[in-house]
């Protein structure tokens, strides 16, 4: 039984790797408290970890280790001091190990999952140029610095296969940085062979005009009845929800704009801009649209309507059509 449980116990490392969130900065510890240059003018500074239990061997000026916390726009909140480091910085400013909850064109939400105390979460802005997709769901390192009060992520690589790498089990896996993401599979598309350009699409490509694609002409095929959305699970995606008032609301508040006639689905609106799926498209269209909302690369809310209807609205009208297009594609 106890063979079981140390081999059980080798299996769930592997499969989680540990999680943290480490800051390096330069300052000074003291017995009135800690103070980086670096660090935002009153910031909260707690002391924690052998800076706490050991406070005479980690006092004085050095490179220091920081755990950090941010906001949900990736501002640095509060820091605690760890440790001094004994030898010279190596590495990058900021590493961060954890499941990417969402990512979008300018942050990545991360769940930190550390082996004692419990787990947060750390907003990290994209540093200008990385613009690769990560994939939702899945455990990254994130590699960075901290820019004007904000931690910001300069490229990733997947957790699981940089601790094999550490552990000298494989190669250290490509970098995901700039707009490239080498590690890619599944729907993404094959993985690229060495030095070819990977095609997909960019967060940039949502700026480009595109012409709006029709929307489906007439009913759709007869499908099993949509189940109500508190059957269905938590939302995956973090967008705020609208629903309208059941009465009757001035100014057509009640009610999505009209689409076309003839249509169940389509494009309407002059900003902000509506994908509207009357009740009959639900069953068909609704789950398509559910699973790639994560990756809509712009500010948008879901809105519901009394009659059944349902809208994404957005305000960026090209990244609304390039996305719409990927649900038609399914």
């Amino acid at each position: 039984m106890e063979e079981v449980r140390e081999e059980r116990k080798e299996k769930t490392g592997a499969r989680h790797p540990a999680h943290q969130a480490t800051l390096f900065l330069e300052g000074r510890l003291g017995e009135e408290g800690f103070h980086s240059p670096r660090l935002p003018r009153g910031l909260r500074a707690a002391v924690a970890g052998y800076a706490l239990s050991q406070p005479e061997e980690h006092r004085g000026e050095g490179v220091f280790t920081l755990w950090p916390r941010t906001d949900e726009e990736g501002r640095l909140t509060e820091v605690q001091v760890a440790l001094k480091l004994k030898r010279p910085m190596e590495g990058p400013e900021l590493v961060v190990h954890g499941i990417l909850l969402h990512a979008d064109g300018r942050r990545f939400v991360v769940l930190v999952q550390p082996k004692s105390g419990e787990a947060f979460r750390l907003v990290l802005g994209r540093a200008r140029g990385f613009t690769a997709f990560l994939e939702p769901r899945k455990a990254y390192r994130f590699e960075g610095a901290l820019r004007g009060g904000r931690l910001l992520a300069e490229r990733a690589f997947p957790l699981g296969k940089w601790v094999l790498a550490r552990k000298g089990e494989r190669p250290l896996p490509e970098p995901i940085e700039g707009d490239r993401n080498p590690h890619l599979e599944g729907r993404r598309g094959k993985e690229p062979a060495p030095g070819e350009a990977k095609p997909k699409e960019r967060p940039e490509e949502a700026q480009r005009p595109a012409p709006a694609p029709p929307g489906p002409e007439g009913p759709p095929k007869p499908q099993k009845e949509a189940r109500p959305p508190g059957e269905r699970g938590p939302r995956r995606d973090p967008v705020r929800v609208w629903r309208a008032p059941e009465e009757e609301a001035p100014g057509g508040l009640g009610l999505p704009p009209p689409l076309p006639k003839g249509q169940v689905m389509g494009l309407v609106g002059e900003g902000p801009y509506y994908l509207v799926l009357r009740p009959e498209a639900l069953a068909l269209w609704w789950p398509k649209v559910e699973r790639l909302l994560p990756e809509f690369p712009r500010r948008h809310e879901v809105r519901w309507y009394p009659d059944g209807s349902r809208a994404v609205v957005a305000w960026d009208l090209e990244a609304l059509k390039v996305w719409y297009k990927r649900v038609l594609r399914g």
